[in-house]
């Protein structure tokens, strides 16, 4: 019995040894780099999110007038050449409003109807004169301004490329410092491809209704978008 044990314990632990490995085993021959780059563009289009606020009697009195005034804002854009193509309902919520009388009773107030409207602005020359004629048309209140590039992807595809090259570049000097030679690119990870800028948001919503009410034009600066990429590459080591 006892020549058994010492058996089975001298078969495990062949086994054990047999199935350990050395932990945290680098890739040999391979070198590992995050490549960036970035670039700084004036857009050349813009989206205007733009608020309708309505509060009536009734529900259906609260409806019909949200209703007009989103029809009137859309005819003030004819004008600019923008159409229902570039006009999106991004939200429409219709509800009861309450109150709180002196002896703390709630009870039913108005009916409001709160809506917004994207509208795609393809030249910039006519931002400011989309805001003013939305809001001079019944709009309450303007709640972003994002600017963006029509031709995005293609910057983000050039970017990318550079970005790589940026990898390569690091990779080949790391190499030529420990004097071997960078090989070939065996993968790619992208880890970012983005950029983007916002104006006129929040407790701002209310200064483009001002200005147009005082029928000064509403002036706003665009400025430059950042956009940039990363991507983390590992090449051969020759």
């Amino acid at each position: 019995m006892k020549k058994f044990t010492s058996m089975l314990a001298v078969a495990l632990l062949v086994v054990g040894l047999a199935g350990a490995a050395p932990a945290d085993a680098a890739e040999p021959n391979t070198i590992a780099v995050t490549g960036m780059a970035e670039q700084e563009v004036a857009p050349d289009m813009a989206y205007v999110e733009v608020g309708i606020s309505v509060r009536a009697d009734d529900a259906e009195a609260a409806r019909a007038e949200e209703a007009k005034i989103a029809a009137q804002i859309r005819r003030s854009l004819l004008g600019l050449a923008i159409t229902d193509n570039d006009l999106q309902n991004t939200s429409y919520y219709i509800y009861q409003e309450y109150s709180v009388d002196r002896d703390g009773v709630r009870k039913p107030s108005k009916f409001a109807v709160d809506s917004s409207m994207k509208i795609t602005v393809r030249d910039l020359n006519k931002l400011s004169q989309v805001i003013d004629n939305t809001v001079q048309a019944g709009a309450t209140n303007v709640n972003n301004v994002v600017y963006d590039l029509s031709n995005k992807n293609i910057v983000q595809r050039q970017l990318l490329s550079a970005a790589v090259e940026n990898a390569r570049d690091k990779a080949a000097v790391v190499a030529n410092a420990g004097s071997r030679s960078l090989g070939n690119m065996l993968s790619a990870d992208v880890n970012s491809v983005g950029g983007a800028a916002i104006v006129a948001s929040g407790a701002n919503k209310l200064r483009a209704s001002a200005m147009a009410d005082e029928a000064a034009s509403t002036e706003l600066m665009p400025g430059k978008i950042k956009l940039n990429a990363r991507v983390q590459v590992v090449f051969s080591l020759n």
